[in-house]
């Protein structure tokens, strides 16, 4: 049988914000990749065992239909962990990462030379600690939280397998503050998609550091073109370590008056802000910036100015349809 000469696609965590955008951003890298589509893609993440036996029958009917292809490539985006999540909700979520991997390696481990796996990770979180700015791929890591450590957890799962098949192609993708349309309002993160909600439904966000924090936001198809294209290239080439870490950032940082300011510019609205004390805000350090050093290439990032706009443009139908869910009370 002839082998169709591209990579059969699994996204994990296609609802999320990064999944949903890589399913928008993949049909333009027609014909390296061709989406996998399970029948049944949602996963029982709270039920272990039930979990356990979705992930082997998922992971045979892949591994069957990719045989017909040269190769194929997973990426996982999948989590609904944050800052401020309980430690163990964020174990879980390693846990399960490392029971996908297991069942992986048990019943894909006769095509493993062929695949690779892209981790989508906190850059954040991982160098929550970190003293010297811009932040590199070869700053030192050190995370703060629970959270961070969670990540790096992930991907020490995932480099223990590239040890054991050292042919399979890891990317280890670092991102930034991701932001889009579709960000889940229902989860404390994602500070550029609350304060949209609170310009137009006219309610305070409560804010739980300075005003002066600085970050680097990526909007959410940006970052699923650059993953898509960093994959391509690892896949390809032989010239790069592996596994690859790679971040994925706008390197423009800005902070949140500057954010505030851009809002009031795009609404014509003074943005309604609050500053409870939360616990947590000690896990949030006041300035990230970052600048990539691996597989750069020219690409244009969407300004932050037009991000904000088309959000607002997305949660404005939302609220005319009765679909822009209010803020719970905190």
């Amino acid at each position: 049988m002839t082998k169709e000469p591209r990579n059969l696609l699994w996204i994990i965590g296609e609802r999320g914000l990064l999944g949903s955008a890589l399913i928008k951003r993949y049909p333009f890298h027609h014909p390296h990749f061709t989406l996998w589509q399970p029948l049944r893609p949602c996963f029982e993440w709270e039920q272990p065992e039930i979990l356990k036996a979705q992930f082997a029958t998922q992971i045979a009917l892949f591994e069957k239909q990719a045989s017909q292809f040269e190769g194929w490539a997973i990426i996982w985006a999948a989590g609904a962990g944050v800052i401020g999540s309980s430690e163990s909700a964020l174990q879980g979520e390693t846990k399960n990462f490392s029971v996908f991997l297991d069942a992986l390696k048990t019943i894909a481990s006769g095509s493993m030379e062929k695949g690779s796996i892209s981790l989508a990770s906190s850059a954040g979180g991982i160098w929550a600690g970190a003293q010297q700015f811009p932040i590199t791929e070869n700053s030192p890591e050190c995370p703060i939280s629970e959270y961070g450590r969670q990540k790096l957890e992930q991907e020490h799962c995932l480099r223990n397998l590239n040890k054991e098949h050292p042919k399979l192609k890891v990317l280890l993708a670092r991102i930034s503050n991701l932001y889009g349309p579709g960000q889940k309002l229902s989860k404390p993160q994602g500070l550029l998609s609350q304060l949209c909600r609170s310009v137009l439904l006219k309610v305070p966000l409560n804010i739980f550091v300075p005003l002066e924090t600085v970050r680097d936001y990526i909007f959410s198809e940006d970052c699923a073109e650059l993953m898509l294209r960093a994959i391509k290239k690892h896949q390809l080439s032989n010239s790069y370590s592996n596994p690859l870490v790679k971040i994925f950032a706008s390197e423009d940082p800005v902070s949140i008056t500057d954010i505030l300011g851009l809002l009031h510019r795009l609404t014509r609205r003074e943005p309604l802000v609050s500053y409870p004390h939360q616990s947590f805000s000690t896990q949030q350090p006041k300035t990230l910036s970052f600048h990539s050093k691996v597989l750069i290439e020219s690409f244009q990032f969407k300004p932050l100015v037009e991000g904000l706009n088309e959000l607002l443009d997305y949660q404005e139908s939302q609220l005319q349809m009765g679909e822009l869910p209010f803020p719970e009370a905190v």
